[in-house]
């Protein structure tokens, strides 16, 4: 098999992956329907993937990587405070618009324990450390509410993925609607939600 459809084929298998463990979850998602879903055997998926742990774990890596991806290029010419966290938001959204199982699957991967978890997270470490420099510095400039930036980093972690993932709980607080419109809404209230948690006191 030529290398490069070998790693093609490995990429599909993969994105085909998080698919469906971000709809089934990890244990509802079989390798005979992720193999039959993009036309190969699941002897061929064993191939490249000895257990479906193995697949687990590319599919973490794969899914870190896809969202350092979209926040860089996101972040790309964006200088002040509040332009790089509204960049970022958008991204985030965008790609759930794109790819709506992903953000299933990183709701999944922090379901399955903190080892899981950390996997997809060790991708996102630099861009992690960045952001907490970003909000320290600009606690510092006073563009930025004083606290605890660590702190303040995982609460915008919630808000952002939380109201992506939490279908249920969204559905009950604000009826069902999947349609695009109601992601469009959603994001700008997590966009109108990160700006009164950045904003400086004295500035609402």
């Amino acid at each position: 098999m030529p290398r490069t459809g070998g790693a093609e084929r490995r990429t599909t298998l993969v994105e085909e992956a998080i698919r469906q463990f971000g709809r089934e979850g990890y244990g509802g998602a079989s390798l005979d329907d992720i193999a039959g879903a993009v036309g190969v055997r699941k002897q061929t998926l064993l191939y490249y993937f000895k257990t479906k742990d193995a697949l687990l774990e590319a599919c973490l890596q794969a899914a870190g990587i896809r969202l350092a991806e979209v926040i860089a290029e996101a972040l790309e010419g964006k200088e002040g405070y509040w332009d790089r966290a509204e960049a970022v938001i958008h991204s985030v959204f965008d790609l759930a618009a794109e790819w709506p199982e992903f953000p299933m699957f990183i709701r999944e991967a922090g379901r399955l324990g903190p080892l899981a978890f950390e996997r997809f997270a060790d991708v996102l470490d630099p861009l992690r450390r960045r952001a907490v420099d970003f909000l320290r510095s600009g606690m510092d400039d006073g563009q930025v509410r004083k606290q605890d930036p660590a702190m303040l980093l995982f609460t915008l972690y919630t808000a952002v993925v939380g109201s992506l993932t939490e279908a249920s709980v969204l559905n009950a607080v604000v009826g069902a609607d999947k349609s695009r419109a109601s992601l469009r809404r959603r994001e700008k209230e997590v966009v109108a939600f990160v700006r009164a948690a950045l904003e400086p006191v004295g500035e609402r």
